[in-house]
């Protein structure tokens, strides 16, 4: 179980600024005063004050110890502005609208869910132009953002389909900018940026600004349809707090965002066809460790694209200790690299919204390699998801994580690696959901608390949306698939799920479960669990569960115990079908503050969609409540219930009597079971009492219980438990 002492630890950074430990007694002492580069190997260096820099502040080489000693590392802090009322919070002012005739300010809650309150809504051709920001320093990399929401309907088959805007850029004199930048794969304009559009989910366009002089600069924004905009600014882009150099990765484009491709080091590529570093910048190859520690490293501006610890080493095991992170911006997180140990860490994150939301990047902390990682004791607040680990075999334990999602599918873990091992943390987030295990093998999810609850629409999702404890999913995966969701365990977990109504979103289905089960690959196991699920409004639209199980075929749900005010679980649900679900020894109790009755199962969804196909539910145990199957729609219901029937035969002295022989016949008289008492008197036997395949409804009880002398008949509602006394 969670160990509560210890997780004190995790709200302060501790004792930073300790004595050296024994074994760097023998190390060289390097102090620090001012932002650079350390590279000695074998050398601890060590601050003896705040460091800070207009750029990116440190580069280490292999082998190194930094012992920020208590203090703070604060990058891209400089005189950078941002452009004023990019948000629309104050409606225009700070605009130009001359050439907008159709463009108004409009509520986020009423029209579409992005950053705050407010955005504009632009018609086809409008164009609005910001104020001026200074760019204080020449020749680095700054991106001209726009978000945009996107469209709430998925079925958008064409570009014209989308929200399409062009974002250029203006010189002091109102010039239109031109950058042709090269990156490593190709030499391509970027700067303006025209007619492009986020995926579903929204997101922002970026025009990359590269080598150009200081001096004032503004936005211009041409809706090429109509559109939602909003968050319009000119940011610091590509910095880093500590960053480690394996090879520069000089992507950037928007377009390299939306496909997905890894961007580092930009403005430190000696020459961005390749991928070395500029001279004088440290490159770190082969094995080594690098251990930093005992500090605070932070973002002295809301950038866009920045990174706290950054490292493109690949065969580097850093170690991160006793470290406080912010970080604040679009796409500004606090550690990316391809392996770590983290210990007695804090992470501050304030991401309010992401460039491209598809893909696990730009959680808070991303171990995105393939060798083991391991974090442990440390604190996550707020992000766009905190964690994401691929590294098989890594280990997260005794960690709080307190996730501010907005963005959909960014959980507060990304378990993206197979036979990861994540127990005795604590989840809770803000907005948004737990564990997300998907196409993954091996993953086993224990002794973890979570407090989840229903969250508002997100900017993908309007008329339906979940947040979830964990979800395990691998899209419809044929069973047995090597890419499927296999032989994962979510066990002895505690789950508090609590639902609300959402008055001012009249038309929207908000929804937290537990667990959102949507395998299909097999050999998924859940039990043991203790779920709470509490409804304060019961009869809104917002719904909650422990166990949502839908597009899935195969999965046990065991020995696990609900106590709800709703109906607790829900197969063959609208996400989809259900096959080979096993749901067997459940406690299903109906909290004593209930109000209203309800059923224990809700099988199928509205008209023929999603059928739930041999389902069994086997000797589960109800308390305050009757098992009622509620089944919804036409679609095919093909299940059975399942009770055990527990008899201990004694004697006249009241001691257990073995070898009695017994049968157990049906109500047409058939022999369903022969056998005989073990030792102690004892005998269970399962026995089913309804059976349903195409319609057709079979009721098999009441049973009859012979054995020598007498016979008993068996109403089957419920387990049976008897005490028969037979003559010895």
């Amino acid at each position: 179980m969670i160990f509560w002492p210890l997780v004190g630890l995790l709200f302060g950074l501790g004792s930073v600024g300790n004595a050296v430990a024994d074994t760097d007694s023998l190390k060289r002492v390097i102090p620090v005063t001012e932002a650079g580069i350390f590279a000695e190997r074998g050398a601890i260096y060590r601050l003896m004050n705040d460091i800070t820099s207009t750029h990116s502040a440190v580069f280490l080489g292999n082998n190194v110890t930094l012992d920020l000693n208590g203090y703070t590392i604060t990058y891209a802090k400089g005189d950078y502005e941002q452009i004023r009322n990019g948000g629309f919070e104050q409606g225009v002012i700070g605009w130009d609208m001359t050439k907008a005739p159709g463009a108004k300010v409009v509520s986020t809650k009423e029209v579409h869910a992005f950053v705050g309150d407010s955005l504009l809504s632009m018609l086809p051709d409008d164009e609005v132009v910001s104020s001026y920001v200074n760019l204080a320093y020449p020749n680095r990399s700054y991106y001209a953002m726009c978000g945009i929401t996107g469209r709430y309907d998925k079925d958008r088959k064409t570009l014209e389909d989308n929200m399409i805007i062009s974002v250029y850029v203006e010189d002091e004199a109102g010039e239109l900018v031109y950058c042709q930048t090269s990156y490593m794969d190709t030499v391509v304009t970027s700067v303006p940026v025209e007619r492009k559009t986020p995926r579903l989910g929204g997101g922002f366009v970026v025009a990359h600004l590269n080598g150009l002089p200081a001096g004032k600069y503004r936005v211009r924004i041409k809706a090429d349809t109509d559109c939602l905009i909003d968050e319009v600014d000119i940011r610091p882009a590509f910095d880093v707090g500590i960053g480690i150099v394996g090879e520069a990765v000089p992507n950037g484009h928007n377009d390299h965002l939306f496909e997905g491709k890894y961007t580092a080091f930009f403005d430190y590529a000696d020459d961005v066809r390749r991928t070395r570093p500029r001279k004088g910048t440290p490159q770190v190859k082969g094995g080594g460790t690098i251990v930093i520690k005992n500090g605070k490293i932070k973002n002295g501006t809301p950038g866009v694209m920045s990174w706290g610890v950054q490292s493109t080493a690949e065969d580097i095991k850093l170690v991160l200790e006793n470290l406080e992170i912010e970080s604040e911006g679009i796409n500004s997180i606090a550690v990316d690299v391809p392996q770590a140990t983290i210990s007695k860490c804090v992470f501050r994150t304030n991401n309010p919204y992401i460039i491209n939301r598809h893909g696990s990047q730009f959680h808070a902390v991303d171990l995105r390699g393939e060798k083991p990682s391991e974090v442990s004791y440390s604190s996550f607040f707020g992000g766009q998801g905190c964690l994401v680990l691929k590294g098989k075999g890594s280990s997260v334990y005794r960690n709080i994580f307190a996730n501010r999602q907005t963005v959909t599918n960014h959980y507060s873990i990304a378990a993206s690696g197979d036979s990861l091992r994540i127990y005795e943390n604590r989840f809770e987030p803000e907005i948004g959901s737990g564990i997300n295990v998907f196409r993954r093998q091996g993953v086993e999810i224990f002794d973890n608390y979570f407090k989840v609850s229903v969250a508002p629409p997100s900017c993908e999702y309007h008329l339906d949306y979940s947040t979830n404890g964990v979800r395990l999913a691998d899209y419809g995966a044929v069973r047995g698939s090597e890419k499927g969701a296999r032989f994962n365990k979510i066990y002895n977990n505690t789950f508090e799920i609590a639902a609300h109504r959402f008055d001012e979103y009249p038309d929207y289905v908000g929804m937290a479960n537990a667990i959102f089960f949507s395998a299909s690959a097999g050999d998924n196991e859940v039990y043991g669990n203790q779920v709470s699920v509490w409804h304060e409004d019961p009869e809104a639209k917002t719904i909650a569960h422990a166990f949502y199980i839908g597009n899935a075929d195969g999965g046990m749900f065991e020995r696990n115990t609900v106590v709800s005010n709703v109906t607790p679980i829900w197969v063959a649900c609208p996400y989809g079908s259900a096959a080979d679900i096993d749901l067997t020894m459940n406690t299903l109790v109906k909290h004593k503050d209930a109000d209203l009755d309800f059923p224990a199962i809700r099988l199928g969804y509205k008209g023929a969609r999603n059928p739930a196909l041999n389902i069994a539910f086997r000797s589960n145990t109800l308390i305050g409540m009757p098992f009622t199957v509620e089944q919804v729609g036409e679609a095919e219901k093909d299940y059975l219930i399942r009770w055990t029937l527990d008899a201990k035969f004694v004697g006249t002295t009241g001691t257990g009597v073995s070898g009695v022989p017994v049968s157990v016949l049906d109500r047409q008289g058939s022999e369903v079971y022969r056998g005989a008492s073990s030792v102690g008197g004892g005998l269970k036997v399962e026995l089913t009492q309804t059976e349903v395949s195409g319609g057709v409804v079979v009721s098999n009880e009441p049973y009859k219980l012979v054995y020598p002398g007498g016979e008993q008949l068996i109403h089957l509602t419920e387990n049976v438990k008897l005490k028969i006394e037979v003559k010895q």
